[in-house]
């Protein structure tokens, strides 16, 4: 059977996804990714805020101030980061527009449309953008404490 780039991008993506509880696993036990029962948030309860970095950030499981975690990150269309880095090495899948994750100076942008995803090892510089007209959204998560360490 056949699949389209589409299909084989999304069963990517949520291959990716399903690995999350692996990747906390690895990281420690922790209670609100093994909390006592089953737990569901729709989309339209993510409570949204602004980061001490100025991201629009909700949370998604764990503690981003302490250790393992996810979070869905938000980015106005055409806008980048600065050159950062973070401690900790994180995944990011894109859920909607389109997102580059490039190291600083780099020639060519790598499209990264919804469904895609990217690794970024922590300590290397990069630099993040949302290269659609759209608003991006890219949900991370690591193992361990989130930061955003902008390059001196």
């Amino acid at each position: 059977m056949f699949f389209t780039n589409k299909v084989k991008r999304m069963t990517i993506a949520a291959a990716i996804v399903a690995t999350i509880p692996a990747l906390a696993a690895a990281a420690g036990r922790n209670p609100d990714l093994y909390a006592d029962s089953s737990k569901v948030v729709p989309v339209t309860e993510l409570k949204f805020y602004q980061d001490k970095e100025g991201l629009t950030v909700a949370n998604g499981w764990g503690d981003p101030a302490n250790g393992a975690h996810s979070n869905y990150i938000k980015m106005p269309g055409g806008t980048a980061s600065g050159i950062h880095t973070h401690t900790h090495s994180y995944y990011g899948v894109v859920i909607a527009g389109v997102v580059a994750n490039e190291p600083p100076g780099s020639k060519q942008d790598h499209s990264l449309p919804a469904g895609s995803y990217w690794y970024q090892k922590g300590g290397e510089q990069h630099v993040t953008k949302c290269i659609s007209q759209t608003e991006c959204i890219f949900f991370v998560t690591s193992k361990g404490a989130f930061d955003y360490l902008p390059a001196r």
